[in-house]
């Protein structure tokens, strides 16, 4: 596990398991990390990097890299998971930084029981 711009590098399926079981709120950027950042890319580096607070904490997981956590986690292309006490809260495929605002706020006010979303 690295930490880099306020997220943290996942590279382990242990790691994985202990950060997605924990009470804390937890938003996962899976990414290919050999492909050219994306806008959510970006948008994920700079929330991160000032958003982590007590209940919220950034990690990426890069998906061809890490196989075993992507396929644990049901993840083929970009995704943002939000997670929170050992459960999926919301998922995105092909984010766009809007949902990962909303994601981030759902977690900054502890709203883990609103239905629907943005799409």
């Amino acid at each position: 596990m690295a930490e880099t711009m306020g997220s943290t590098k996942v590279t382990d399926l242990e790691t994985y398991y202990n950060v997605v079981g924990g009470a804390n709120y937890a938003v996962f950027n899976f990414r290919d990390f050999q492909s050219r950042q994306s806008e959510i890319d970006r948008a994920y580096d700079d929330l991160a990097s000032y958003a982590y607070s007590d209940t919220v904490a950034f990690y990426e997981v890069d998906v061809s890299g890490y196989k075993d956590i992507s396929e644990y986690a049901k993840v083929e292309r970009p995704t943002l998971i939000l997670y929170k006490d050992g459960k999926e809260v919301e998922r995105y495929c092909k984010p766009r930084p809007r949902q990962l605002e909303y994601l981030v706020s759902r977690a900054l006010c502890g709203l883990t029981e609103i239905t629907g979303g943005l799409s």
